[in-house]
């Protein structure tokens, strides 16, 4: 009698045990599950609670589908918290073998935080400061930028964060302080004085006439003046004066510019009289003095984005002409990242050492093979298209990313503000702390 009662109690012990290691595995899986979709979740500051939580359930779900047949009413929510996310996941393991003692299903709850792990970072900012960004867009680029700048430096540990700020037209602006280094080769100012003659000619019955002209691709509505010659045009002589002053534009190395490195034996050309955009800011942890040049920006000229991508790698770099980013083998890992924003196609290309041709398929060419050249040094490359209706262009700006989910096609003033947002949020690495 002994024997029959005992081995009634193991048996109903070893149906429990088995009932009890079903629950374990699916519980091992629910962590497993809740842990990557913390992990994967990114939390930005812009986040609403729906889109943190659809963002956490696909990165679930895709890690949990082999346990759902062994557990029923499955689910998974989760909480934006201090510099990161945490998922809490549920679900009942059905009994076998409890049932017998009244145990229909065992429930199970796990909890798993993730929170930035606070690298260091260099990230270069380089941003479209065409005509076409003229007006609005150019204050909401403003607004995305500065944002971006705050939302990564509070998520990091103080001076753990450089900045470097490149406003690219046809040309980039190196800053006037930089004439006379050996990596640079400007011309001196000078003023030439010639004689010359022209024809003065007086006019009489001038009307207006409509036409449409462009700048920057952008078309505008412009007037001719057609005139009447008014008498016989007389020539006239005289000594004119031309200054020709440096205002910090670079151009381009001949034949072709796909190198970083600069040197006295390969200077980068400096040229006189030409127009760009505000002065580069070179790698700092003072962001107030990056977002107040960010507020700086002044649109102007033609879109070369070559010459935005150059100088952003040159702000990146451990050579001349700056020699200001961190080493490969340095301590700790450094993290390098660059955000080209656009908005729209190559208007200009290289004419020597000059951006002034129209070639948009050279200047496309020469885009990629800098788009390549940076991912192979290990830099992340961002790129966002802002209000960009070309396909082909978006088509080039998607393919210069360092991955499909580096490239932002963002519409209107909105969807570019979140794609810095984005940004910010993705740069911030997760690390489980439970």
């Amino acid at each position: 009698i002994i024997f029959g009662l005992t081995i009634v109690m193991l048996g109903g012990c070893v149906a429990l045990a088995l009932d009890y290691a079903r629950a374990l595995a699916v519980q091992s899986q629910l962590q497993a599950a809740a842990d990557a979709a913390a992990l994967s979740a990114n939390p930005v500051a812009t986040d609403t609670a729906a889109e943190l939580e659809a963002r956490v359930t696909i990165h679930f779900d895709y890690n949990m589908p082999s346990a759902r047949s062994n557990a029923t009413n499955v689910t998974v929510t989760s909480t934006q918290i201090t510099d990161g996310v945490r998922v809490t996941a549920q679900a009942n393991v059905p009994t076998t073998f409890g049932r017998l003692l009244g145990v229909t299903a065992m429930p199970i709850r796990v909890v798993s935080e993730a929170k930035s792990a606070r690298s260091q970072f260099e990230i270069a900012l380089v941003l479209d400061n065409t005509f076409s960004m003229s007006g609005g867009k150019l204050a909401d680029l403003k607004v995305a930028a500065k944002d971006l700048v705050d939302q990564v430096v509070a998520g990091s540990a103080p001076g753990s964060v450089k900045f470097a700020l490149v406003p690219f037209s046809r040309y980039v602006n190196v800053g006037k302080s930089y004439r006379g280094s050996l990596w640079l080769s400007v011309p001196n100012d000078y003023s030439q004085t010639t004689n010359v003659c022209w024809i003065n000619q007086a006019w009489k019955n001038c009307v207006s006439v409509p036409r449409t002209c462009y700048n920057d691709g952008v078309p505008y509505s412009c007037t001719d003046v057609q005139c009447e010659p008014d008498g016989a045009p007389v020539q006239q002589c005289g000594d004119q004066t031309q200054n020709y002053t440096w205002n910090g534009c670079v151009g381009s190395r001949t034949p072709q510019d796909l190198t970083a490195a600069a040197s006295g034996a390969s200077p980068v050309p400096g040229l006189l009289n030409t127009g760009c955009p505000s002065a580069l800011a070179r790698l700092t942890t003072d962001d107030a003095t990056i977002k107040s040049q960010i507020d700086g920006m002044v649109a102007q000229g033609e879109t070369y984005i070559p010459a935005g991508l150059m100088w952003g790698w040159r702000t990146l770099s451990t050579d001349v002409p700056f020699a200001d980013g961190a080493a490969a083998n340095a301590t700790p890992t450094t993290r390098k990242v660059m955000i080209l924003m656009t908005d729209g196609d190559n208007t200009a290309s290289q004419s020597g050492e000059t951006h002034e041709g129209g070639d948009a398929a050279a200047a496309n060419t020469t885009m990629a093979q800098l788009c390549t050249s940076i991912k192979d040094q290990r830099i992340d490359l961002y790129t966002i298209a802002f209000a960009v209706t070309n396909a082909p262009s978006k088509v080039l700006l998607q393919a210069c990313a360092s991955s499909s989910a580096h490239f932002y096609d963002a519409a209107d003033s909105a969807a570019l503000q979140t794609a810095f947002s984005r940004i910010a949020g993705s740069l911030q690495r997760l690390a489980l702390t439970r």
